[in-house]
């Protein structure tokens, strides 16, 4: 789960692998309603404390997104003593299928409130985002194209005892876009994860207005090089209503130098049945 063994992961790039300039992540999901989803970046660590990198990602299914909706993403890291600080510009070009696209970016700052003793810490977490999309919407029963922007706020506290156990909770607030409070969106294109963490593989392009997540993870090591995770998300969307989330996964150090995760989400839309969706996520450092 990308968020919450997020420190862990930053140790590990600040230390375990300080010799490695380039890693490379290939995050692919794949489910119900045909989802394919896949994303590879390829990361460059400038010196000890500047990591940037370069993103490209793609999705499509078959509700309404049977073409491949493209995004690209530049995130630049910057890691001090005890805070952590990443900034991620995205932009998905206006798709030939939906005519939709939209831009933006996602600042993000994590701390320490605690000395790190026993591989114990307490982290908190702000971050902010920002987006202006282009998509079709309808007003009085006839579509529209328009732009609008749109913003979110998130919150996050993670907590690890001897780095063992790890639980996190977060909350994310989506204040409603002007101008299209009484409208309809048509197949816009951006991904609401680029905006707050919401805790599923499924690409979620409806506007959200709050999601809560709790997580917890179990440190396998020393015996085994893997953690154990599970997490629950809670998701308010907009005309449509509350959604439930529930990832179970399986993070495993295949060696010195790559890692595979691989997960089961069980997502479900107020009104639907269950959607079953799947992550294959490799990480290599070179």
């Amino acid at each position: 789960m990308k968020r919450l063994l997020l420190a862990a992961a930053i140790a590990a790039l600040t230390f375990t692998h300080a010799s490695a300039a380039w890693w490379v992540e290939n995050d692919y999901s794949f489910g119900s309603n045909g989802l394919s989803k896949n994303s590879l970046t390829l990361f460059r660590k400038h010196s000890r404390v500047l990591t940037s990198g370069l993103n490209v990602s793609f999705y499509k299914d078959k509700t309404g997104y049977a073409d491949r909706i493209y995004s690209f993403r530049v995130p630049v890291m910057y890691s001090g003593s005890k805070y952590f600080v990443s900034l991620k510009p995205f932009l998905y070009p206006v798709s030939p299928l939906t005519r939709s696209g939209a831009s933006g970016g996602k600042l993000y700052l994590l701390t320490s409130l605690m000395d790190e003793t026993d591989e114990s810490y307490l982290h908190l977490a702000v971050s902010g985002a920002w987006a202006s999309q282009k998509a079709f919407m309808t007003e009085a029963g006839t579509p529209v194209r328009k732009t609008f922007s749109q913003s979110a706020f998130e919150v996050q506290a993670e907590k690890s005892f001897y780095g063992q156990f790890f639980f996190q909770l977060t909350g994310a607030g989506f204040p409603k876009s002007p101008g299209i409070s009484n409208s309809r969106l048509l197949r816009p294109v951006l991904d609401q994860s680029d905006m707050a963490y919401l805790g599923t593989f499924r690409q979620l392009t409806a506007l959200p207005e709050w999601a809560l997540t709790a997580q917890v993870a179990r440190n396998m090591k020393p015996e085994y090089d893997s953690h154990l995770y599970a997490g629950y998300s809670k998701i308010s969307i907009r005309q449509a209503g509350i959604a439930n989330s529930a990832i179970f996964g399986l993070k495993l150090g295949l060696n010195e130098k790559s890692n595979l995760d691989m997960a089961y989400n069980a997502y479900k839309q107020e009104n639907s049945g269950w959607k079953s969706y799947y992550k294959l996520f490799l990480q290599i450092f070179f």
